[in-house]
């Protein structure tokens, strides 16, 4: 059996641990807290409900000039999507919390290539983004204090 360490010897060892801490970069801080967000991602992304796209026969009858929808939902919270061309038209439902009255829904259109735009909701919920160009993209949507975040899709 060892000896128990005596309160120098572990106020030492304390101190070799907490000057460890300088050797870590900032660079790998920020990406460790980044892998450790991603432990709980699928519980938090929004489900797609709908695409029209995805429709049986839509790519069969369409002849590419239609509008196009998409819904996603998480917890109780809706995002409706109408893309036509380069305008989306959205709608959020179901917006959580008290502070939705009195708060309007900012929406953040992401693109992995390109700056990311924004709309914010009126009070009924609907939002309006222009000059949207096809690709990959996933939406965003934060009120009060909640957030609804989709998986990327392709537009």
């Amino acid at each position: 059996m060892t000896d128990p360490m005596s309160d120098d010897e572990l106020m030492a060892l304390v101190g070799e641990a907490v000057a460890e801490e300088a050797v870590v970069s900032d660079r790998r801080r920020t990406a460790a807290r980044a892998a450790f967000a991603w432990r709980s991602v699928d519980a938090e992304l929004a489900e797609l409900l709908h695409d029209s796209a995805l429709a049986a026969g839509a790519a069969v009858r369409s002849d590419g000039d239609e509008s196009r929808t998409l819904s996603f939902g998480h917890s109780g919270l809706t995002l409706e999507i109408e893309v036509d061309g380069e305008v989306l038209l959205g709608q959020v439902i179901g917006a959580g919390g008290a502070s939705a009255a009195t708060e309007p829904a900012s929406v953040l259109l992401e693109r992995p290539d390109a700056d990311a735009q924004s709309a914010v909701a009126d009070a009924s919920g609907f939002f309006r983004l222009e000059g949207v160009r096809p690709g990959t993209v996933r939406f965003v949507v934060e009120q009060g204090g909640w957030s609804l975040t989709t998986p990327w899709v392709a537009l």
